[in-house]
């Protein structure tokens, strides 16, 4: 069996700490269990995938802009990586081609597709490896999982179950995320959660491909793929499919797409340079500046601080906090890389010129290459050491020392055994470290 992780979306449902650069799968609010270290959901899944054995023959498809995060956060992982972003049917069809393509899979092997970003216990994992021997009981096209729901929603769609039999049942329809009235009714019913989890032979997808007369392969497809249709994979394949089944899982299992729904299941109500008095309660939290954070006398709150941004809520309410921060200056102050992380420490414009200040922090024995600044700029050590190379030249780069970065000179940098702390200063500078 492989398995496909979907690691897509840019949005701001978790903002100041997710954006265009960062997507609120790799958030560090949660604790790793062996190590109580920060951990993001994307680790979390990972390293739940690990103890099931399912590592191996997986694939992540991402955009471009995460394949630095994910390699930061997991190492060196195998990433489908999406030419832009077009849903989930384009993100399965990828994922599968270069299933095909680069780990030697067949049309007739099975795989399984999960969203990265659902909060789960190990059981869950177990299912997924059960659904291969449903999908070949049940002589179905596609297996689903279903949530059993421990109260009525309108965030989810609902599978609406049929007959069961033999551990499976079989789908008679689906409703879209009903109002809380419907939803309850549903409930009553038998009718479960929609996971976002399906089970199917690599060639179903396949076959969507080739009626569209679009390449099955890897590279051919990245060509094409402004031709797939913009649509999920629930419309464009599972609900046209005329056999169906679904498994029913009834563990933990949370959507994390609020700043509420994190708090519930955060580890720790602190994280950061924070002080939360004991006259506090129901306080929550997240620091991720050197600024400190101190709450006194409050109740029924969220307070999340970044380079982005600070958000002050009631932690009984879950705001449409998308729309609400859609118009804010998109520049994003936090950045994860392969490499190390780069951190804006001043930006201001002047005269119709930008001035841009950056932190980096390269890990020891990594680096980066630059294809050449469109300004002129300098790059100060602070802490550490380092090489840089500009012009075929290699300069040591010190505690204290400074080197001058010529506009549109290409150069690399590479740290030391201990790292490098560093800032990059240039004056009209891109405003993402592309």
């Amino acid at each position: 069996m492989y398995t496909i992780l979907l690691s897509g979306g840019s949005g701001k449902r978790l903002w100041p700490l997710s954006g265009s650069s960062r997507s609120k799968q790799y958030i560090r609010f949660l604790a790793d269990e062996r190590t109580g270290q920060p951990c993001s959901m994307a680790q979390r899944m990972w390293g739940q995938l690990g103890k099931a054995g399912m590592t191996e023959n997986c694939v992540i498809c991402a955009s471009e802009p995460q394949t630095e995060v994910l390699r930061s956060q997991l190492g060196d992982v195998n990433i489908a990586v999406e030419p832009e972003g077009r849903d989930t049917f384009a993100a399965v069809a990828l994922s599968c081609a270069y299933l095909k393509s680069r780990m030697c899979a067949s049309n007739d092997d099975v795989v399984c597709v999960i969203p990265v970003d659902s909060y789960t216990d190990q059981s869950y994992f177990e299912m997924l490896k059960h659904m291969p021997e449903v999908l070949a009981a049940s002589g179905a096209e596609i297996v689903l999982m279903g949530i059993k729901p421990d109260a009525p929603s309108n965030n989810y769609g609902y599978i609406l179950p049929g007959r069961g039999e033999g551990g499976f049942l079989s789908v008679d329809g689906f409703v879209e995320k009903p109002d809380a009235a419907e939803a309850e009714k549903l409930i009553g019913q038998g009718a479960l959660w929609n996971g976002g989890v399906f089970c199917l032979r690599i060639g179903t997808v396949m076959e969507k491909l080739t009626e569209q007369e679009i390449p099955c392969d890897y590279d051919g497809l990245c060509r094409a793929y402004s031709k797939l249709p913009r649509t999920s994979f629930d419309y464009a394949v599972v609900e046209k499919c005329g056999s169906l089944a679904a498994v029913t899982f009834d563990g933990t299992w949370k959507d994390i797409g609020t700043w509420s729904a994190v708090s519930k299941i955060m580890e720790r109500n602190v994280l950061g340079d924070c002080v939360v008095d004991p006259s506090c309660r129901n306080v929550s939290v997240i620091n991720e500046t050197n600024t400190p954070v101190v709450a006194l006398g409050v109740s029924g709150l969220i307070v999340i601080v970044s380079s982005d941004g600070i958000l002050v809520m009631d932690s009984h309410s879950d705001f449409n906090l998308k729309q609400i921060v859609s118009s804010l200056p998109p520049r994003p102050a936090f950045e994860e890389r392969s490499w190390g992380t780069i951190t804006v420490l001043d930006f201001f414009r002047e005269g119709g010129t930008s001035y841009l200040v950056r932190k980096l922090w390269v890990d020891a024995d990594k680096g980066f290459s630059r294809q050449g600044e469109k300004s002129e700029g300098s790059v100060s050590a602070l802490k550490g050491s380092g090489k840089i190379t500009m012009g075929g030249e290699e300069h040591e780069l010190l505690t204290g020392g400074c080197f001058p970065i010529p506009a549109g000179k290409p150069y690399s940098l590479i740290a030391g055994k201990s790292g490098l702390l560093l800032t990059l200063s240039q004056a009209g500078a891109e405003e993402t470290f592309l």
